[in-house]
């Protein structure tokens, strides 16, 4: 599918990372390879939960949502005291209306941060389609950020 991702595995390896494939990102704290592991980041770049129909179509905008939201409660609860939850997103006209800081709330995290996402800061980065036929083929990022959130003190 990815015509790269054998070499990229191969060099995230080499530099001491674990590569898990096939993780549900809305289940990922109760997967046999990451039970009891705690993170100091979890990172998330462009969730997105399938084509489905229409970006703006409440319907579609609410099962991106729900992966998301399932997304932070999961990593919520792998975070180290001090840990961090980053996800990347399209700040635009119809994802905004994701809420990405109300999703996070809903379970404990709170934003702490937003910074404007620029590719090329980043070299070496390429975002990816993740199926179909366009799979392997860049999107358009449009105008993006990184936001960061925390858990909430008690």
């Amino acid at each position: 599918m990815f015509k790269k991702a054998e070499k990229h595995i191969k060099n995230l390896r080499t530099l001491g990372a674990i590569v898990l494939h096939e993780i549900d990102a809305t289940t990922m704290k109760n997967d046999l390879n990451l039970v009891g592991k705690v993170f100091d980041r979890i990172i998330f770049n462009f969730p997105h939960a399938g084509f489905i129909g229409h970006e703006n179509n409440k319907r579609v905008i609410e099962v991106h949502r729900t992966l998301v939201r399932g997304f932070f409660k999961n990593a919520s609860m792998m975070l180290s005291a001090q840990g961090e939850v980053h996800v990347t997103h399209k700040t635009t006209n119809p994802f905004n209306k994701w809420n990405l800081a109300q999703l996070a709330n809903e379970v404990g995290l709170k934003l702490i941060e937003t910074q404007d996402f620029h590719i090329e800061d980043y070299p070496g980065y390429r975002n990816k389609r993740g199926n179909g036929g366009k799979a392997d083929k860049p999107f358009p990022l449009g105008e993006s950020a990184k936001f960061k959130f925390a858990k909430i003190k008690a």
